[in-house]
């Protein structure tokens, strides 16, 4: 102040008062905007707080709607989980299901087939003694109740469309859960019939309700029992067909596993190639094993081609022997067309 009041003295008394009009103006702009500042920035407080309560009020609307979606999820679920209580299919002692083995049963039961959900057996009078007219088989059955300490009585179909046996090549003398047993049996008496030398024959049935059982899955009701004087066919099972498919040349792709192109030459035509018995027939995977090192029952997939063009070398051999005439499939979807190997590149030709 003691510096400006000195400059002051300097000056005249109009100047004088014309510096103290300038100073009361900046004061009353400063002021001005002091105010301007504090109205900003009352404003801009104002203005965030709107946005804080509308955002908060976005909020709530928003949990309000997940809190309703909640809440008609869990009455839906409720709702779905009541139903699929009522669609459960339960059965009591007094009234259990009956089924034919399936995957689960594998390692004992090895006949079901998962690619059309059937049971499958496959016998052959070839092993047994020329003596004996008759062979009795028993088609197994499970229970998917508990065991009772009495015989209980199972009840099947024979399909007709579907079997090709004749009455005088088979009869059904029973079929039965034994007192105390979890498995049973639909009994086959098969009889020799020297027509079985160059073809096989079928019977296709199906289980049904009966006063002891109900049938218990759709999935496992059906069984197909095969047989001829013939080569018996290896297990229907789906690591065993894949062998198969991936030897023998078809419209199925070599993963199928299903059994519609199977038949006893082209099994016995794989077998004399391959130099395996009878009795042998590898299980497919998906790795190296080589079944030719006689350490191994398991068909390694590196190895499939080098298989199938042997068989492929046997059946032009076979052809070259006799006068061009080739090795035919004698049953299943591919009778009366000629056998072929599966060795890469190879095209199915049903007219060959």
């Amino acid at each position: 102040m003691r510096y400006k009041r000195s400059i002051k003295k300097n000056f005249s008394v109009k100047e004088q008062c014309s510096f103290s009009i300038r100073e009361q103006e900046l004061r009353t702009y400063r002021d001005i905007l002091v105010k301007h500042q504090t109205l900003s920035m009352l404003c801009l407080i104002l203005t965030q707080k709107s946005k804080w309560v509308e955002i908060n009020n976005r909020l709530k609307s928003i949990k309000m709607k997940n809190i309703k979606i909640y809440l008609i999820l869990a009455v839906g679920f409720l709702a779905v989980a009541g139903c699929q209580k009522d669609d459960i299919q339960t059965f009591d002692v007094n009234s259990p299901g009956v089924v034919f083995p399936g995957a689960g049963d594998a390692a004992i039961y090895k006949g079901y087939n998962s690619a059309d959900k059937t049971y499958y057996i496959n016998e052959s009078f070839l092993n047994i003694p020329l003596s004996q007219e008759t062979y009795t088989i028993d088609f197994p059955v499970k229970i998917s109740g508990v065991a009772v300490d009495k015989d209980r009585t199972v009840k099947y179909k024979v399909i007709a469309e579907k079997t090709t046996a004749l009455p005088s090549q088979f009869q059904i003398t029973e079929a039965k859960i034994p007192a105390g047993q979890q498995y049973g049996y639909v009994r086959f008496v098969l009889s020799r019939d020297n027509a079985l030398d160059n073809l096989s024959v079928k019977v296709s049935f199906e289980l049904v309700d009966s006063d002891d059982f109900k049938v218990g899955s759709n999935e496992y009701c059906k069984g197909v029992l095969n047989w001829s004087n013939m080569l018996p066919m290896f297990p229907a099972s789906s690591f065993y067909t894949r062998t198969y498919n991936m030897i023998i040349l078809s419209p199925l792709t070599k993963l199928s596993t299903s059994v519609s192109y199977y038949s006893p030459i082209a099994h016995k035509a794989v077998l004399d190639a391959l130099g395996w018995p009878v009795n042998y027939w590898p299980r497919y995977s998906n790795s190296f094993e080589d079944p030719g090192t006689g350490t191994t029952t398991i068909l390694g997939a590196y190895y499939t081609d080098l298989y199938a063009r042997k068989l492929q070398k046997y059946l032009d051999d076979y052809a070259a022997a006799n006068g061009g005439k080739r090795l035919m499939h004698n049953a299943g979807d591919g009778q009366g067309i000629v056998i072929q190997a599966r060795v890469n590149g190879a095209v199915y030709n049903p007219n060959i």
